[in-house]
C-alpha cells in the first residue's frame, strides 16, 4: 500500500494543447506527507520523440531532450509516485490534460481517471482577491520560487502553497477525506516490458532486452542543465501584466480558459494557431460563443488596466495589446474605449497611521522578524478580538511589517490592494501596547 499523502506534479512542454500533437518535455514531482511537510522530490526531462517545439516554452535544448528518456520509460516510476497520493497540481485542467494525452499514447488509463487539486482553484477560498498564476498565490503568503525556469522549481512553489493551505485550513475533514479517497486509489502498475527501447544516449539500470522491448529497465531521470543562463531574459511586458490580472469570481470552466490564456501570453502574443486551439477549447468546456466574447472582451479590458495602473502606455506596449485584441476578435471601439482611457488609480496604502481603526474581528498579517515574538503578537491580538492571517488577501485589514519599505510578496499584495502597511512599533500604537 502507497504512503498516505500528496503528490504535486509540474510539467513543461512544448505548447498548449496536448490534443494537437504538442508534447511533455519535463516532469517534475513533489511529496508531501499528511501533515503538509515535504518529503522528496524528482526531475527529469523528457524525450518528446518528435515535435520539441520552440525553446522558449520550456527553455530546453534540443541536445538535452535527445539524451532524455522518453515518457514510455519513465511512465512506470512516474506511476509509482502518483499512485495512492492526493494529486496536486496548480491549473489542473491544463496538466492533467497532458498527462491523460501521454498515458493514452502509451495505452495506459489510472484507475478512476485522472482528477486533481487545483491550488489555482483552491485560491478562491484561501486567498480571495488573489491572481490565478502561481507566482501571484505565492506571492500572498511571501513564499519565493526559486531561480530558474525548471518544472521542480514550479513544483516546489505550488508543494509550498498547498502546504499554506492546509495549515491554513480551518477544518483538517476536507484535506483528510481527499487523503482517504487517494490511499483507496491505487492505479495499475505498468509493466517495464511495455516501455520500449531508449533512445540513443539513455542510462539504464539493471536493462535485459526481449525482442523490441527493455524488459526490467529504470531509466535515469535526467535532469535539465544547471549551466545555461540564456533562459533567464527579462519576462515581456505581456508577461509582467499577466501575473497581476486581477481574480475571476465566475465558474470553474471560465476560470481554466482564463487561465489558459495567462499561458499563451507569458512569452508572447497569441499566435494563431494558438487563437484556434482556444476556440476549439471553449467549445469543449461548454462555453457559449456568447460568453466566450465577454471573457475575451473582459480579459483584454483587465490587461489595459493593469498596463495603465503602471503608468503612462508607451508604443511598443499599446502595440501589444492591440495584436492580442485582434486575436481575441475584440471589438475595435472596445480596443480604442481601453486604450484612449487611463484606468481608475489603484488605491494607495495609508499615509498616516491615525487614519488606522480597528474593529473586532480585522484581519491583521504580520511579516519578517520583530523585536518582539510574532507568535507573542499573535496572542496580543487574538486577546484583543482581532484575527490573525497567514496570507494577505483583499479581506486583510492591517499588514505589520519588520521593514514596511520593503519589497516582499506580502507587501506588494497590500500595496496592490490599498491595505496599510505599518510598523511593529506602528501596531504598538494602534493597540495602546506599551
Amino acid at each position: 500500500m502507497p504512503e498516505r499523502g500528496y503528490a504535486v506534479i509540474s510539467l513543461k512542454t512544448t505548447g498548449l494543447f496536448p490534443y494537437q500533437r504538442d508534447r511533455v518535455v519535463e516532469v517534475a514531482v513533489v511529496h508531501l506527507d499528511e501533515g503538509g511537510h515535504i518529503t522528496a522530490r524528482w526531475e527529469t526531462v523528457v524525450n518528446p520523440e518528435s515535435n520539441v517545439g520552440g525553446s522558449a516554452n520550456h527553455s530546453i535544448s534540443t541536445a538535452e531532450l535527445l539524451r532524455a528518456p522518453t515518457f514510455a520509460q519513465i511512465a512506470p516510476r512516474l506511476v509509482n509516485l502518483l499512485s495512492g497520493r492526493v494529486l496536486v497540481t496548480h491549473n489542473a485542467q491544463f496538466v492533467t490534460g497532458f498527462l491523460m494525452s501521454e498515458f493514452e499514447q502509451i495505452g495506459y488509463a489510472p484507475g478512476r481517471g485522472l482528477e486533481a487539486v487545483c491550488t489555482m482553484q483552491l485560491a478562491r477560498r484561501y486567498l480571495p482577491g488573489a491572481g490565478r498564476l502561481l507566482v501571484d498565490c505565492c506571492a500572498a503568503y511571501d513564499i519565493e520560487i526559486g531561480p530558474g525556469p525548471g518544472a521542480l522549481v514550479q513544483a516546489v512553489a505550488c508543494a509550498s502553497l498547498l502546504a499554506a493551505y492546509v495549515h491554513g485550513s480551518p477544518s483538517a475533514a476536507p484535506w483528510t477525506d481527499a487523503l482517504d479517497r487517494a490511499a483507496l486509489n491505487v492505479w495499475p502498475a505498468i509493466p517495464r516490458a511495455t516501455t520500449g527501447p531508449a533512445p540513443v544516449g539513455t542510462a539504464l539500470v539493471g536493462t535485459a532486452l526481449v525482442g523490441n522491448a527493455l524488459v526490467g529497465t529504470e531509466p535515469v531521470w535526467v535532469h535539465r542543465d544547471p549551466t545555461r543562463t540564456d533562459v533567464l531574459a527579462t519576462p515581456s511586458f505581456l508577461a509582467r501584466v499577466t501575473v497581476k490580472l486581477p481574480d475571476y469570481t465566475g465558474p470553474e470552466k471560465h476560470l481554466d480558459y482564463l487561465a489558459l490564456l495567462d499561458l499563451c501570453l507569458i512569452d508572447r502574443v497569441l499566435l494563431p494557431r494558438e487563437t484556434r486551439e482556444l476556440r476549439v477549447l471553449a467549445q469543449f468546456s461548454d462555453i457559449s460563443p456568447t460568453d466566450c466574447t465577454a471573457l475575451h472582451r473582459s480579459y483584454f479590458e483587465d490587461l489595459v488596466r493593469v498596463a495603465w495602473s503602471n503608468g503612462a502606455l508607451n508604443i511598443a506596449d499599446s502595440a501589444e495589446l492591440i495584436a492580442v485584441a485582434r486575436m481575441l476578435d475584440v471589438a475595435p471601439e472596445v480596443v480604442a474605449t481601453a486604450l484612449a482611457t487611463p484606468a481608475v488609480a489603484a488605491r494607495q496604502p495609508v499615509a498616516s497611521i491615525d487614519e488606522v481603526l480597528l474593529e473586532r474581528g480585522d484581519i491583521v498579517v504580520l511579516t519578517g522578524d520583530m523585536a518582539r515574538p510574532r507568535a507573542d503578537w499573535g496572542k496580543e491580538l487574538v486577546a484583543r478580538g482581532l484575527s490573525l492571517g497567514a496570507a494577505v488577501t483583499m479581506r486583510t485589514r492591517l499588514l505589520v511589517a519588520a521593514n514596511p519599505e520593503s519589497f516582499t510578496g506580502k507587501t506588494g499584495k497590500a500595496r496592490d490592494y490599498g491595505i496599510p502597511i505599518v510598523s511593529e512599533f506602528g501596531l504598538r500604537s494602534l493597540i495602546g501596547v506599551h
